[in-house]
């Protein structure tokens, strides 16, 4: 049995293969789809301002380098349960599925089968069993070279989905980012809230004592009474944010808020600084590692098959089939052995009326290419549009933090002059209670900007692609 079963398979397989290049002699596998896209209005340099005295950093890298460990580990755990990272990580093993699925389709078909059937012969006066073994083969062939096509299209999904994952990586870590500075300056600007509220109750009680002894008004007090409520007020709603902000980074990080509390207490303790990042002086460099530049590149590309493999519908189709098996024949009690092949049926499909139905697939497959191309034109425009912004806002804020640190500063100043004259006797205590908050007004000014500063580098971050390589897009 296996000396002569051996044999049939050798003998069906060189069969195929000497059809196959008989059929795709003259046909090549397409290679690789082109690229389409060339340089859609991309400017040389930037328009807006950026420094070049900053260290050059990998943007991956760039939250590790701000010495904010706590940072890093929120950031961790809330790309670890981020439902929008798990359904791109469900979008990178589909694809790889297709490459899978396109693969299979360029090889032959293979099913083993088995099968046993018993009849009667009025001719010969009794039954027979015939039982058979065997495998069957299939293979469409690829008369229209479309397996470079359909491959370099899977290809392009896969790296899509790849380059997903990383956008919805960089999404959470901006989002994680933007909720923890905010927290650590929310949980400052609480205690300045704190001493404002103090001092215009100190204020208050103060301008009371003074309408006692005959030296306020009763609209002295009525003022002094609204800007303590005011103030209190004020202190409420500044705990109320810092508690949204904390049960935010909860519904982020899934920690629970008491762990996270101990974890933010020596954040919102120390200072921060931003760590500033060197990017591209080309913008085309720069856009490059943007994610969403990268996936509209992919949905060209996989337009482009599609106007491919619609073009291909249109011509003849071919396959071929063949069996190669074992089998007996049981009569009478006699038992012949046989083993059996077939090699055929080649058959060709050849379109000839559909009404129409094919050309207007390829229509239709041209004008998803030609909205395909539109569509990353404009993306690769309001990329450039969101760097230049992120560097203009940056700029700004850059130099309205430096000219707000200068005011805090001498508002210290100020304060200083008034506890001496103060303690000289030539201004009273509520004169002094106006230049504390004056100084404190002054110093939440520029811890506003602090935030806004953060929050500019971030979007700058984001902007510039936040550490994505095409290169190495894997998950």
């Amino acid at each position: 049995m296996k000396s002569s079963f051996s044999p049939l398979i050798r003998r069906i397989g060189v069969a195929f293969a000497a059809s196959a290049t008989l059929l795709l002699g003259g046909c090549s596998t397409l290679q690789p789809l082109p690229r389409l896209i060339e340089n859609p209005q991309i400017p040389q340099q930037w328009g807006a301002h950026h420094s070049d005295n900053v260290r050059s950093i990998e943007l991956q890298d760039w939250w590790q380098s701000q010495d904010e460990p706590e940072l890093a580990e929120l950031i961790e755990a809330a790309q670890n349960v981020s439902p929008t990272v798990a359904t791109a990580l469900a979008r990178i093993e589909q694809s790889r599925a297709q490459q899978a699925q396109m693969v299979s389709k360029l090889l032959p078909e293979l099913s083993a089968t088995a099968s046993s059937s018993k009849m009667h012969a009025p001719l010969y006066s009794g039954t027979y069993t015939q039982n058979q073994t065997g495998v069957q083969i299939g293979w469409v062939l690829d008369m229209a070279s479309l397996s470079g096509v359909n491959t370099a299209s899977a290809r392009a999904q896969h790296e899509s989905a790849q380059a997903q994952w990383h956008d919805a990586r960089i999404l959470i870590a901006a989002e994680v980012a933007d909720l923890y500075h905010a927290s650590h300056i929310c949980r400052q600007q609480l205690e300045l809230a704190q001493k404002a509220a103090a001092s215009f109750g100190e204020s208050e009680r103060l301008t009371r004592l003074s309408l006692q002894a005959g030296m306020a008004s009763n609209m002295a007090l009525a003022s002094a009474r609204t800007n303590a409520a005011d103030s209190r007020a004020r202190l409420q709603q500044q705990h109320a944010t810092c508690d949204i902000q904390l049960k935010g980074l909860v519904a982020m990080t899934a920690k629970s808020e008491s762990d996270l509390e101990k974890l933010l207490l020596p954040v919102w303790a120390r200072e921060s600084t931003p760590t500033p990042f060197a990017i591209s002086a080309i913008p085309a460099q720069s856009l490059a590692q943007r994610p969403d530049l990268y996936i509209a590149e992919r949905d060209v590309l996989q337009a482009q098959a599609k106007v491919v493999q619609a073009e291909s519908a249109r011509l003849p189709r071919l396959s071929l089939e063949g069996f190669v098996g074992y089998g007996n024949f049981v009569f009478a009690g006699t038992t012949t052995n046989a083993s059996t092949w077939t090699f055929g049926p080649l058959a060709v499909n050849l379109p000839i009326f559909d009404a129409g139905k094919r050309a207007a697939d390829q229509l239709a497959a041209e004008a998803d290419l030609r909205a395909a191309l539109v569509t990353y034109q404009a993306r690769v425009r309001q990329g450039v549009r969101e760097v230049e912004e992120a560097l203009v806002l940056l700029n700004s804020i850059e130099q309205r933090w430096l000219e707000s640190r200068i005011i805090a500063e001498q508002a210290r100043v100020a304060l200083g002059s008034s506890r001496n004259l103060l303690q000289q006797g030539m201004i009273n205590r509520l004169e002094y209670e106006d230049s504390q908050r004056q100084s404190w007004l002054a110093d939440s000014t520029a811890r506003t900007l602090d935030l806004e500063r953060h929050r500019a580098w971030i979007t700058l971050y984001r902007a510039v692609g936040g550490g994505f390589h095409p290169s190495t897009p894997s998950a």
